[in-house]
């Protein structure tokens, strides 16, 4: 019955957002759906009432092949009104003689009404009774909004970890490979982890760096990750040097980012910069979830043999893999859970203190959670997501009910040797509420091993219409953020980053089984089609066609000029994702295949010249349009015909003059939510474009112009470049009435900032850039609730350190002054030579960046200052003579990165052949310390 229970599930949700899209498109398209209203009325009313028996379906325990197809049939039949009405509104857009358009419709309505007839008919077979609770919406509401406590999903793991230490810190003259073998879902990424952040194994090493592999790996991606990871010497980069920058202005342009800079170059001259930067450093690097021979031959060359007692480090599932790399090495496997292992580890995911309190569960509740813990076999993954499942259970019924689900699922499996993890994955999804179920599903494009972030992912549901619209006032993005929360509570989505508040997640990730498993059920399920497009074949990796209406394509390098995949593709296709094209697809946007197109991405694999083809304005239908790495100079001004569009981001696009958009085709996309932009000539209409909650980047002249700030109220995220003070004055002046909503600002300016009083008012702010002059006479302007302060090519006194001290939210704090001459006409007490953080300073601070700070040369630290700190980098600073001494009694600090910074400073801070630097005594507490892109003393 499982099957039958995950269809109805889908079919709920999928007609769920027809009926709110035709919703929509009644009051959108009103003068054009006017003749056919009674029609579409009718359809929406069907589909309620037909929504309403889904709801009771999942009971019924008879016919069940019979039963599934009638739910199979009625989702199809939900989307075929969708595509009706939407292809409709296409054509009549364009038609010259629209009532063709209308004879058209009307003879689809009256075939999707027999079909209707025809299902109702036969509905009577399964005598179910008409249901009419409202489970999405109070599903809705009853979902949780915070995230469980950051914990390891591990109990313990004594034994193997001092193995794999001793491993890992034996000194030997040749470069070992240590490796951890085992099934999916035994821990082998969570052993690896403990160890690779453990103080004495970051002591022991000059450098570490971390890079998943993963089962469909690029080379050259994981090239550049390494590089980017152990840090790149400029000096060093090989081939045609013309294609490189050459001037200090020049690299620092490039080094903003540093990703597509590693992109011009070819494997080879990667594999150089990676032996370049350890050969003479003792390092320790960890390939996560490598698969094959073939994945380490390709890139083994970039491993010297580097200083004595250098490791590699990976984990696999393939034994033999492990064998062949270092016979000289012993292979490592992780225990499965003992019985009271796996109790205490679905203790620490099953109860939640928001949920049982501080008392003690019941007994029952202790029986019951054995006894399936017990199911999982020792298996970690297993018992997470069970745990994450039994969270959202708090009476004893439902642990009952789950108890008994689990029973009958593992009985199921043919050998009591078998392992039950797909089960528990299986039961995991069948228990999601269904407006759930298809977020969950879509995370299936992703790539594997990859962070997803969250408010991309929020973007996209949305786009998508996976998230409905509420009576409650509640935004889209703020319902769509409780949704992300509940997959990461109930452990189907694991936590990668946090934001700089320190709560909230910013990106997520798939277990590499939980991303099989949620990508076979996309592919039963018609959802999402993922395929592979290899190099030496023009043929995608999948069924010659398929039904699902979204479908992602992942290209090999040099790639994607061409698409005869296109032909495979589902006539009335919602989403297009591809990734590693090269140059813009060799699509007909006038494709009927396109036409009802909601979702197109594009991501580039090096930057070429883009020409965005005009016929981009006949797909009327987009609510998200995204293109990643390539070199775009204008966009054609169809994109006003892009109507419903939700999200406009070219921002990873770059040029090489100044991207042209029409101002007038911009200010037509009155549905628009979040634009992002590089840098854009000429005049932008924003001012109508009430609905605007990200604004990335916009010349002042074009807020100033049309009043635009004044207009558009839900501004959250909004980034702002200036000619003149007297710009920022007129806008900052704007943003007096917008400042409760607003979230993160940037403001650039080449100059020095007028007053910025009118910031403290913005008392939700809790990120700002601010990339321009101060003035030293005021810095009273910054709100109590930033959390998030950057600071660059403003010069510093210690008036202005009183003030960032004293910042009770301050967590992340970053002061560069990039060589910007500001210096003339400035008193010399403007220029910053000693820096002093009073005792008890920056109470809540963990990331402080210092960047460039040309003149500095003593830093002092008072006692308790930064009681908080978790990382320091010290970047590009000259004349700093050496590390305060108040740093050693900050105890709290787990990473200390010295970049860009002299040989004598670093040898202060080095144990060299066993002698200690002269500050060595300041650090020596910190686990890690990395240094990097050192400077020879007379540079």
């Amino acid at each position: 019955m499982a099957a039958e229970f995950i269809a109805v599930r889908l079919a709920q949700a999928v007609i769920s957002q027809v009926v709110q899209k035709l919703s929509d498109l009644l009051v959108n398209e009103a003068k054009s759906l006017s003749s056919v209203r009674d029609d579409v009325e009718y359809l929406k009313s069907e589909l309620k009432f037909m929504n309403g028996f889904l709801k009771d379906a999942d009971r019924r325990q008879k016919q069940e092949g019979l039963l599934r197809d009638w739910i199979v049939e009625v989702r199809d039949v939900a989307c075929e009104i969708e595509d009706a009405i939407e292809i409709y509104v296409s054509d009549v857009d364009s038609a010259f003689i629209k009532v063709f358009c209308r004879r058209e419709l009307r003879a689809r309505i009256s075939s999707i009404k027999n079909k209707l007839q025809s299902l109702s008919e036969r509905r009577q077979t399964y005598q179910i009774e008409l249901n009419n609770a409202e489970e999405g919406k109070s599903s809705l509401r009853n979902l949780r909004k915070s995230y469980p406590e950051e914990e390891e999903d591990v109990v313990s793991m004594k034994d193997v970890v001092m193995t794999l230490k001793a491993q890992l810190l034996k000194e030997e003259d040749q470069l070992r490979v240590v490796s951890i073998v085992g099934m999916g879902g035994l821990g082998k990424t969570t052993l690896a982890k403990k160890v690779y952040n453990d103080v004495g194994v970051k002591r022991h090493f000059d450098i570490s760096a971390w890079v998943c592999i993963s089962q469909q790996y690029f080379v050259k991606e994981v090239l550049i990750e390494i590089n980017l990871q152990v840090g790149f010497e400029r000096k060093n980069l090989g081939g045609d040097k013309s294609k490189h920058p050459h001037t200090k202005k020049e690299f620092l342009t490039e080094k903003s980012n540093e990703r597509e800079l590693l992109k011009r170059f070819e494997e080879q001259e990667l594999i150089g910069l990676i032996e370049d930067e350890l050969k003479e450093k003792k390092y320790l690097l960890v390939l996560d979830d490598i698969w094959n021979i073939e994945a380490w031959c390709s890139i083994k060359k970039a491993f010297p043999k580097g200083r004595r007692g250098s490791k590699v480090l990976f984990t696999t599932r393939n034994t033999e893999l492990a064998t062949s790399v270092d016979p000289f090495s012993s292979s490592i496997e992780p225990p499965l859970l003992t019985e009271e292992e796996g109790w205490e580890l679905l203790q620490r995911k099953a109860f939640s203190a928001q949920v049982f309190g501080d008392n003690s569960f019941r007994s029952e509740f202790e029986e019951l959670g054995k006894e399936m813990a017990k199911k999982c076999r020792g298996l970690p993954l297993a018992v997470v997501v069970l745990g994450g499942l039994l969270s959202t259970k708090t009476a004893l019924g439902e642990w009952k009910k789950l108890h008994k689900d689990v029973n009958f699922q593992l009985n199921k499996l043919k050998s009591p040797q078998q392992y039950a993890v797909e089960e528990i994955l299986d039961l995991s999804y069948q228990e999601l509420p269904f407006l759930l179920k298809p977020c969950f599903l879509y995370l299936s494009c992703f790539p594997e091993d990859s962070e997803i972030s969250k408010k991309k992912l929020v973007r996209l549901w949305i786009a998508e219409g996976f998230i409905p619209r509420l009576t409650t006032g509640e935004i889209m993005e703020e319902v769509a953020e409780d949704y992300f929360g509940e997959l990461i509570n109930r452990s189907m989505v694991q936590v990668a980053r946090r934001d700089h508040t320190g709560g909230a997640v910013k990106t997520c990730r798939l277990h590499d089984l939980m991303r099989d498993f949620c990508i076979s059920k996309s592919r039963n399920e018609n959802f999402i089609e993922t395929s592979i497009v290899t190099a030496g074949s023009s043929l995608v990796q999948c069924s010659s066609t398929t039904h699902s209406r979204r479908v992602v394509f992942h290209f090999d390098a040099g790639l994607g000029s061409h698409a005869p995949w296109m032909e495979k593709v589902h006539t009335n296709l919602r989403s297009l994702v591809c990734f590693g094209i090269n140059i813009f697809p060799n699509l007909s946007l006038k494709n009927r295949n396109l036409k009802l197109l909601r979702v197109w991405e594009l991501f580039f694999d090096r930057y070429r010249d883009v020409k965005v083809p005009k016929e981009i304005g006949n797909l009327i239908h987009l609510r998200y349009l995204k293109f990643s790495g390539a070199v775009i100079s204008k966009l054609p001004n169809s994109v006003g015909n892009l109507r419903y569009l939700h999200t406009l981001d070219i921002r990873s696009c770059y040029s090489n003059s100044i991207i042209r958009v029409s101002g007038n085709a911009i200010s037509k996309l009155v549905h628009l939510r979040h634009l992002l932009l590089p840098y854009v000539r000429g005049p932008l209409r924003i001012e109508k474009l009430s609905n605007l909650e990200t604004l990335k980047t916009v010349d002042a002249e074009n807020l100033i112009r049309y009043d635009a700030v004044v207009n558009l109220p839900n501004l959250r995220d909004l980034e702002v470049r200036f000619k003149s003070a007297k710009e920022a004055s007129l806008v900052l002046q704007s943003l007096a009435s917008q400042c409760a909503r607003l979230r993160s600002l940037k403001l650039i300016l080449n100059d020095e900032f007028p007053s910025l009083d009118v910031l403290v008012d913005c008392s939700a702010l809790y990120k700002m850039h601010l990339v321009g002059r101060l003035s030293l006479q005021h810095s009273s302007f910054l709100p109590k609730s930033l959390v998030k302060l950057e600071l660059r090519r403003s010069l510093l006194n210690q008036d202005v350190v009183v003030v960032l001290e004293k910042m009770e939210n301050l967590r992340i704090l970053q002061y560069s002054y990039d060589g910007y001459n500001y210096h003339s006409g400035l008193s010399s007490g403007a220029i910053m030579s000693k820096m002093v953080f009073s005792s008890h300073g920056f109470p809540k601070l963990e990331i402080l960046r210092l960047i460039a700070l040309d003149d500095l040369e003593e830093w002092e630290v008072g006692e308790d200052a930064m009681a908080n700190l978790k990382r320091l980098d010290i970047s590009r600073i000259p004349k700093l003579k050496m590390i305060p001494d108040g740093l050693k009694y900050v105890t709290t600090l787990q990473e200390l990165n010295i970049i860009y910074m002299s040989r004598k400073f670093e040898g202060r801070l080095r144990v060299i052949d066993g002698v200690e630097g002269k500050d060595f005594h300041k650090v020596q507490h910190i686990p890690s310390i990395s240094f990097s892109n050192t400077r020879e003393n007379d540079e």
